[in-house]
């Protein structure tokens, strides 16, 4: 019989812990994911001694917190413009601002036995300027020439070759300088709908019988949509090229997760305004790390809740889409100056929401270690399996 403090609800077994307001935490019969997102560029610092405290706080945080999975940056960003410009690992193109990667993974899958995924760029790399950009067509021509977007990730265009080879090469570096269970590719695999216009872009349309100028592509809407869909696809299978590279270098399977926006899930047809599909995602990675960031989304904080159980809901509507998304909660309001981290118990309500409409693998972005924020005292509870 089940005890005053567990309930049997939707076929999943929900407990509430003492001394807690009314907080529901999904128990499933099932290898749950619980994430935490972590920054490597919080663990740097130029003093080598501040470093190895700053890994025994991490180690400790993730062990106090109980998250069975890290999504560990593999890239250096300090800026927080998305423009990488230094990696945590040895490779052949991009200096190394230290070489950290191997080291954090290796200790927390060992000390710990979490899964550890490299979180990857994919287009977002600062190679010289020799290297194809992805170019914005302008719905006004005649005011602004084609150009990168500078309200978006200055990114690498996918249909370069010499892009995809280079970046290749990255990832088997990568490979190469670490042992870790898995990729997360980062968001910055996107393209607009008015994006690509680079060189190589047009001629891959138009040796896949498409117009080869954007505005050709944008005049009928039947070809309008084969466009959306080819980038799409392109997008995806350049993840899966980056994949074969690092685990060529592994000589074993690596697991995959993708980041997505909220929007293609919520709006399929917004796909024309990323080239990301989410049954797509599903069909082709083992995760689809969904962005659940309704501050980012521009969601107002008191219908945020709803908002995530929304989202939830059109999940659910996917074959196995509950069993194969983890849904990643902001831990910071970037919309604010100063970008405050949430208050707890936002964050506490805000999962609590994710729960108890099904969703079974959560986890937040990010997780300061050195400051102990969100504070783990109150965050753990609903990040543990036990």
């Amino acid at each position: 019989m089940l005890s005053r403090r567990t309930l049997l609800l939707s076929g999943a077994l929900l407990t509430l812990w003492p001394g807690w307001p009314p907080v529901l935490r999904a128990r499933q019969a099932c290898d749950c994911k619980r994430v935490i997102h972590i920054d490597l560029d919080y663990l740097y610092d130029s003093d080598a001694s501040q470093v190895g405290r700053n890994l025994e706080a991490l180690v400790a945080r993730v062990a106090s917190i109980g998250a069975n999975t890290v999504f560990l940056q593999a890239f250096a960003d300090p800026v927080g413009d998305g423009l990488i410009r230094q990696l945590y690992f040895s490779n052949r193109h991009l200096p190394v601002r230290a070489d950290l990667f191997g080291n954090v993974a290796t200790r927390l899958r060992n000390q710990l036995g979490v899964a550890v995924y490299a979180w990857m760029p994919v287009l977002g790399y600062a190679l010289d300027s020799t290297f194809e950009r992805v170019v914005r067509v302008d719905p006004k021509p005649l005011v602004h020439p084609p150009m990168t977007d500078p309200n978006q990730y200055l990114r690498l265009s996918p249909f370069s070759k010499r892009v995809r080879e280079t970046v290749g090469e990255i990832y088997e570096d990568l490979a190469g300088s670490a042992d870790f269970d898995g990729v997360l590719f980062h968001d910055d695999a996107l393209l607009s709908d008015y994006e690509d216009a680079s060189e190589s872009a047009l001629a891959a349309y138009a040796q896949a019988g498409l117009p080869s100028t954007i505005h050709e592509l944008r005049a009928d809407q039947d070809i309008f949509q084969r466009w959306t869909r080819y980038k799409t696809q392109a997008l995806n299978d350049f993840t899966i090229e980056l994949l074969d590279c690092a685990q060529a270098v592994r000589g074993q399977p690596l697991k995959t997760a993708r980041n997505i926006y909220a929007l293609p899930v919520l709006r399929p047809d917004s796909e024309t305004w990323f080239a990301q599909n989410f049954d797509d995602f599903l069909a082709i990675y083992d995760w689809a790390a969904v962005m659940a960031m309704p501050l980012m989304e521009g969601v107002r904080p008191e219908v945020a809740e709803a908002w995530l159980e929304r989202l939830v809901d059109k999940v659910a509507e996917k074959r196995n889409g509950l069993a194969r998304t983890i849904f990643e909660l902001q831990a910071r309001d970037w919309s604010l100056p100063g970008q405050p981290y949430i208050e707890e118990q936002t964050l506490v309500s805000w999962m609590t929401a994710l729960y108890k409409q099904g969703a079974r693998h959560v986890g937040y972005y990010p997780d300061d270690f050195i400051r102990g924020r969100p504070r783990a005292q109150l965050i753990a509870p609903l990040m543990r399996d036990e």
